[in-house]
């Protein structure tokens, strides 16, 4: 799917330049309105093997983001039991699913998902 116009300016880089264009600002989110992904309590099996390998390394996802991460891995295991079993709409929703939550490449250069981890991670990028 092909992307329309220019991506938005984030609301700190339009107060830093000036807000030329005199439109509304959005609000600014609220240190309450962020924070780390929380792994859901039932999450077992290879549903959450797959949650432990790739959602707690995307530092870039928020507790907004639990839903569509939970919706992957449970599409991601589900892909891997059985690949030729798996529709192509389910399969196209787990694409999607992976894009929104940035887990590849392109997707993360497109959001400027940058990463400081604690440690090196030798599987990011």
């Amino acid at each position: 799917m092909a992307i329309r116009g220019r991506k938005p300016t984030p609301p700190y880089l339009r107060l830093i330049r000036g807000n030329p264009g005199r439109r509304p600002m959005p609000p600014l989110p609220t240190p309450e309105e962020e924070g780390p992904i929380v792994r859901p309590a039932k999450l077992r099996g290879a549903a959450g093997k797959l949650w432990d390998q790739y959602i707690t390394r995307a530092s870039w996802l928020t507790w907004a983001d639990g839903p569509k991460a939970l919706m992957w891995c449970h599409l991601q295991a589900e892909f891997e039991k059985a690949p030729s079993m798996m529709v192509a709409a389910r399969i196209a929703q787990l694409r999607a699913l992976g894009s929104e939550l940035a887990l590849d490449l392109s997707s993360r250069m497109r959001l400027g998902v940058t990463r400081k981890p604690d440690k090196p991670d030798p599987y990011f990028d």
